[in-house]
């Protein structure tokens, strides 16, 4: 036999070795009866019950006390621990030790999913090593089944002291793989106090615009192109329809009315356009001057003579003025190009078509809004035509109530729960790319909460504008607690329980007393010890389990 297979796995996570007497626990568990109900013997039969646990692998065997010389089936579930299914299909080996005596028993195959029959006989009495090789890949997994006693002949077997196995809920295994539960060990980890706020997912400033046509005219595509859709990408400064003005005399008097009008749209987009000239330096003007703060702040800052809060609000200062730079940009030309637009219609001598005015996009996104029916349509002035977002990046505002605020430091880090998908977290800050931007310096009067902004990537367009999400803040609070998935707890009024698994079948349900919540963990200040092993994933089914009262079918015999 090569030494290897016997090799453990790289951790045992847990090992008991239970009994349990005659069919206490499983009366209707397949056991025999004579034909009245009774049994069959005067003293009951023994059962034992071993769990155990590797990494990968659950193996949970019964079997009846071992006679030397008689086949012994030892009825073993394999369960593999990370698809939480029992074993379908391939061979396993039981390798035996006692003192220099070493045997194997091989079984190439389960006799239903998930369960092996093997029919052991023991070559002498004592107390033998139990190994089960289950293979993975080009390796073994090596999971110790314990010590199991072999007795001379029946009558020992059947007054050997054995131990009444634990008391709990019965669910099961082939009703666990039915649901696919799942039981993890307690541990201890870093929990930190969070503050859950609602928070609204908002456009970033400069991120929606609107392209609105400056003159009433008509509506015309682009040469050769057509005009965007709804979901359509576009560049900035793309050219997105063309603007055809009002402009059809008949006669002498209209056309020199016309001509009037004209005039005196050119000089309303001409005074327009030195107003947004005007803006624009003033733009200006604030982009130097946030800079200025900026840098100065980002000094103190460095020299710890200002608050951190303060630089991260001139950073939204400047943004905000380069924003509004960037708007202002864009309608000083658009009012310029109208203006001249108008004076080249101004110029003609008799009722020619007049120049077409392009509509751009001044950033670049996606096309949110179409508000026109089709070329050739007659427009009014002030009319938005396409409204195009930036979603690449989103701001979320958040309302932190006032009592909370004051818990916040000033580097906090976030994480963010979708709605309608309770449990599923995603960094915010950190490894989300995000950041916050702003800190409110007052108290809203009406809410008596304070508004914080978070700037964060939105690949994919994972998070709409004006939907309602959830964020939780650190706070400068944590601890190394024992903690468990929250999908582990089970309301029972106004208690929680969890279930822990104390043998393979048996579970025990526990009240517990909750501390901290972070990011889908919660800490358990009473009812568990670090290394039990806690219902994840189906505790809910265990729990209904509980309630019946019901023992099922084992579905197959011993």
């Amino acid at each position: 036999m090569n030494p290897n297979y016997l090799r453990p796995a790289a951790a045992v996570l847990a090992i008991s070795f239970t009994v349990v007497a005659g069919c206490k626990r499983h009366d209707d568990h397949g056991h025999p009866h004579d034909a009245k109900g009774g049994h069959e013997h005067e003293h009951e039969e023994k059962t034992a019950q071993i769990t155990a646990f590797s990494e990968r692998h659950e193996v949970f065997a019964e079997h009846k006390a071992a006679v030397v010389g008689k086949p012994t089936t030892f009825v073993t579930h394999v369960t593999d621990l990370k698809t939480l299914e029992p074993r379908r299909e391939g061979p396993v080996k039981f390798v035996l030790r006692h003192g220099e005596t070493t045997f194997e028993h091989p079984q190439a195959a389960p006799a239903k999913p998930g369960i092996y029959l093997p029919g052991i006989v023991f070559p002498k009495t004592g107390n033998w090593q139990v190994t089960l090789l289950v293979p993975v890949g080009a390796t073994n997994d090596a999971i110790s089944l314990g010590v199991v006693e072999a007795y001379a002949d029946a009558h020992a077997a059947q007054h050997a002291e054995i131990s009444d196995g634990p008391e709990g809920v019965s669910f099961l295994k082939e009703q666990q793989w039915k649901i696919l539960s799942k039981a993890e060990p307690v541990a201890k980890r870093r929990i930190v106090e969070r503050v859950r706020v609602p928070a609204v997912v908002v456009a970033r400033p400069g991120s929606l615009a609107q392209v609105a046509t400056p003159q009433g005219g008509r509506l015309l595509a682009p040469a050769g192109k057509s005009l965007p859709t709804l979901g359509d990408t576009v560049a900035a400064g793309q050219t997105l329809a063309l603007l055809q003005p009002a402009f059809a005399p008949s006669t002498a008097l209209e056309y020199t009315s016309r001509q009037a009008e004209t005039a005196a749209r050119v000089a309303e987009f001409t005074t327009r356009a030195v107003e947004a000239g005007a803006e624009l330096a003033r733009a200006k003007l604030a982009i130097e001057q946030a800079e200025v703060t900026l840098k100065r702040l980002q000094t103190l800052v460095a020299a710890k003579a200002r608050p951190e809060r303060e630089l991260q609000e001139a950073e939204f200062t400047l943004k905000d003025a380069k924003a509004k730079h960037a708007a202002a940009i864009v309608v000083e030309a658009a009012y310029r190009e109208a203006a001249r637009a108008m004076r080249a219609s101004q110029s003609l001598t008799g009722p020619v078509a007049p120049t077409v005015i392009e509509l751009k996009s001044p950033i670049a996104g996606t096309v949110v809004a179409v508000s026109v029916g089709a070329v050739g349509e007659q427009l009014a002035a002030d009319r938005v035509v396409f409204t195009v977002l930036d979603a690449s990046r989103v701001f979320l505002e958040a309302k932190v109530p006032e009592a909370g605020a004051r818990k916040l430091p000033e580097a906090k880090q976030a994480v963010l729960e979708l709605p309608g998908e309770r449990g599923r977290f995603l960094p915010v800050t950190g490894k989300g790319g995000g950041r916050l931007v702003f800190t409110g310096l007052q108290v809203d009067p009406a809410t008596r909460t304070v508004p914080l902004v978070y700037e964060l990537p939105n690949p994919a367009g994972r998070l709409r504008l004006g939907e309602f999400v959830t964020l939780q803040l650190e706070t400068g609070r944590a601890e190394d607690a024992i903690a468990v998935p929250e999908s582990a707890l089970v309301e029972e009024g106004e208690q929680l329980v969890v279930f822990v698994q104390l043998s393979g079948e048996t579970f025990d349900k526990r009240d517990i007393k909750p501390g901290l919540r972070d990011a889908g963990f919660v800490q358990v200040l009473d009812g568990l010890k670090e290394g039990e092993r806690v219902v994840t994933k189906g505790a809910y089914a265990i729990r209904l389990s509980s309630i019946s009262g019901v023992i099922p079918a084992h579905g197959h015999a011993h």
